[in-house]
């Protein structure tokens, strides 16, 4: 993919000469670690550059991020790739077979003739779906009519969103027939997320790593410790700031490499997120690679005046009692000060051990800020997407 991505694009061309490589050079395999990571920016700045000029243009599947942390980016799919084997095999891990009815709850991209369409191809499997951007009582409540006729094995989409559609079910107390299942991805998913989906629905949660610029990255089995990468068809390294390998259990940058898009190769793309590798033998006897559950972007950071910055443990601030919590986030405002906004869980202490989770999030900040305590009855989501961490600082004029 390396070497098609250097012969084929005017991007790869230029970036691989620049850095030194030459043609021989993709004779050697060790030299993929020193292949030059692709950056964000590049995808927006040069983007018809990725684009193949040895592949047809009627294999291009355009593909568009929410934006629901900036400004949305377009990339390209290959309609050649077999993603749909990559999403049977998480659902065979899940206990769903693909001819199933199963539910999505999600941006909906499609257009009423795509969806007709896809209708009759799937036929006679049904495939309930819900707009994550417009969800509201009477949408939900039309979306649960349609799921207790229809009885899908499997509810899948934004983590927000399925959290969202929890609470509806569990607020109005309507007849509701579980699935099998529930996969989320879009967002780290914290322990309270996933003990209040998994009571709300009745079904076992089950985290994947999925993006709008490389889809079916990895999926949780059902194990729950860790995240399986699709390794035959993605190649996920998890870096230090130096570009060197992290240490297992030690949290880094995610680069990911495509291995199924030679229409826009993406090759040791730095994708934001940050997630820590686990080398132990999994419980489930597969033996594909591990990787923790995304614990965040690289720009979910708390920073105070000084410099000093936190990247790390955001996500599980509440994993020891996950019942104090239904949800939270942190809000780092324009003044730096911080506000953990929670919606207290069923435990008799929740308020007591919602303020010991402030206190320690003063410690991580060394005390430099002040955090106070928001009670909230509902966090909104973003489009279905759920973020942990909002900064309202302007990252230009932060000191570094």
């Amino acid at each position: 993919m390396a070497r098609h991505a250097f012969e084929s694009t005017p991007f790869y061309r230029r970036r691989y000469t620049e850095a030194g490589f030459t043609a021989r050079d993709f004779d050697v395999p060790h030299h993929f670690d020193e292949l030059p990571l692709i950056e964000k920016r590049e995808l927006r700045e040069f983007r018809d550059e990725f684009l193949s000029e040895s592949i047809a243009a009627s294999r291009r599947l355009v593909s568009t991020t929410g934006g629901s942390t900036g400004e949305p980016l377009r990339v390209f799919h290959d309609s050649y790739a077999p993603v749909a084997a990559m999403w049977w095999r998480a659902f065979r891990w899940w206990g769903i077979h693909p001819s199933e009815n199963r539910a999505i709850v999600q941006r909906e991209r499609r257009s009423p003739a795509t969806r007709r369409r896809e209708a009759l191809e799937w036929w006679p499997t049904k495939v309930l779906s819900l707009d994550a951007t417009t969800m509201n009582a009477a949408s939900m409540e039309q979306f649960r009519g349609e799921w207790n006729l229809a009885k899908p094995a499997l509810l899948s989409g934004y983590i927000g969103a399925a959290h969202e559609y929890a609470a509806f079910i569990a607020d109005t107390g309507r007849e509701f027939v579980s699935p099998r299942a529930v996969a989320v991805t879009a967002a780290p998913i914290t322990s309270s997320q996933r003990r209040y989906i998994e009571a709300s629905l009745g079904a076992p949660v089950f985290d994947s790593y999925r993006t709008a610029e490389v889809p079916w990255m990895a999926a949780e089995c059902q194990a729950h410790s860790g995240l399986h990468v699709l390794a035959d068809a993605r190649i996920v390294e998890v870096i230090d700031d130096d570009g060197s390998p992290s240490l297992p259990g030690t949290e880094g940058t995610v680069v990911v490499s495509d291995l199924c898009n030679e229409v826009f190769p993406l090759i040791r793309y730095n994708i934001g997120d940050r997630t820590s590798v686990n080398t132990e033998p999994c419980e489930c006897g597969r033996t594909l690679p591990r990787i923790a559950g995304v614990g965040g972007r690289i720009i979910d950071v708390l920073r105070t005046p000084n410099g000093r910055s936190v990247t790390g443990g955001l996500g599980g601030l509440f994993n020891d009692r996950p019942d104090a919590v239904t949800q939270f986030q942190v809000h780092q405002h324009a003044d730096y000060a911080i506000t953990l906004r929670c919606v207290p869980g069923t435990g008799s202490d929740a308020l007591e051990f919602i303020e010991s989770v402030a206190a320690r999030l003063r410690s991580m900040v060394a005390n430099l800020v002040p955090v106070s305590v928001e009670i909230v009855s509902n966090i909104p989501h973003d489009r279905g997407k759920f973020r942990l961490v909002r900064s309202d600082l302007d990252q230009g004029t932060v000191i570094q």
